[in-house]
């Protein structure tokens, strides 16, 4: 598998709504996001994630959630992970947010650090192991178990956290589905041309709405602006391109939608908090095979 994409789609088998992953130590993944919720549990001695320009230093035990939607990627210097992806519509059984589901989806509203501290006051990694066991084993009924067990999770995870609700201005919870539909359409467009002079009047035209409308909720759903998602977009591929070839920081910057080295230094240094030189420079050391 190459590089992945900035969107990943196909994770679940079948439309069960859940799956374990395992990784191999010493693990990268390139910057991505998707409409499951991701806990990972740390299942070596350290980890690093960056969600967004928030960088997660863990540690073993630590349990990290992220919420659909968040662009999040895994650095060098991340060892072996427990992965448990998930899709709440799935689990519900529908894409509406009913009462009886509000009180779940609200505890995934934001993406979340559990310390390993409160994960063994809890208990939680029991229940992880059972779901990766049954995972590995498949023995009869395994889909109703991990389905049981995952259960048996969340309501954990409800009496350890406290969550504060996500509502539309109309006061209801508003639905994944809905969010998503739009910001795909968008975001799929961008992927697919970021490394051109995109325009908004060109993106307002690819999904048929107002200029006006697509700046104002683009910016309610993601937090930022279209052209801010857009420059991180190109400076998180950039990214890659600086660790795993050789090509000059000229040709990379031209080749991921920047008109000139100047713009493009100032924004990396503005997510990255150094020079594209100096961060090849200091990354490249650190890099194992990719796994990408």
């Amino acid at each position: 598998m190459g590089e992945p994409t900035f969107l990943e789609t196909g994770h679940m088998t079948e439309g069960f709504p859940i799956r374990v992953i395992h990784t191999s130590r010493q693990f990268n993944y390139a910057s991505h996001w998707h409409e499951e919720v991701e806990m990972v549990v740390v299942r070596g001695k350290n980890a690093k994630i960056r969600v967004y320009n928030r960088l997660y230093e863990l540690e073993q035990g630590d349990i990290l959630i992220i919420k659909p939607g968040d662009v999040h990627c895994f650095l060098p210097g991340t060892d072996q992970l427990t992965i448990l992806l998930f899709r709440l519509e799935l689990i519900t059984g529908s894409f509406v947010v009913t009462e009886d589901a509000k009180e779940m989806v609200e505890l995934f509203h934001e993406t979340t650090l559990i310390p390993s501290t409160i994960c063994c006051e809890n208990n939680l990694s029991a229940y992880l192991d059972i779901l990766s066991d049954e995972s590995i084993k498949q023995q009869a009924g395994y889909r109703w178990s991990m389905i049981a067990r995952f259960y048996d999770l969340i309501v954990h995870l409800l009496r350890i956290k406290t969550p504060t609700p996500q509502t539309s201005k109309s006061g209801r919870v508003c639905s994944p589905s809905k969010k998503f539909e739009f910001i795909e359409s968008i975001c799929e467009y961008l992927e697919e041309h970021y490394a051109e002079n995109i325009k908004l009047d060109q993106v307002a035209e690819h999904i048929k709405f107002s200029k006006f409308y697509v700046c104002t909720l683009f910016k309610e759903l993601k937090g930022v602006t279209l052209m801010e998602y857009l420059n991180h977009f190109r400076i998180i591929k950039s990214e890659w391109a600086l660790l795993f070839s050789k090509d000059s920081i000229l040709d990379i910057s031209i080749r991921h939608g920047f008109n000139n080295i100047n713009s493009y230094n100032r924004l990396f240094k503005k997510y990255n908090n150094c020079t594209p030189t100096e961060f090849r420079k200091k990354h490249r050391t650190k890099i194992t095979t990719y796994e990408g």
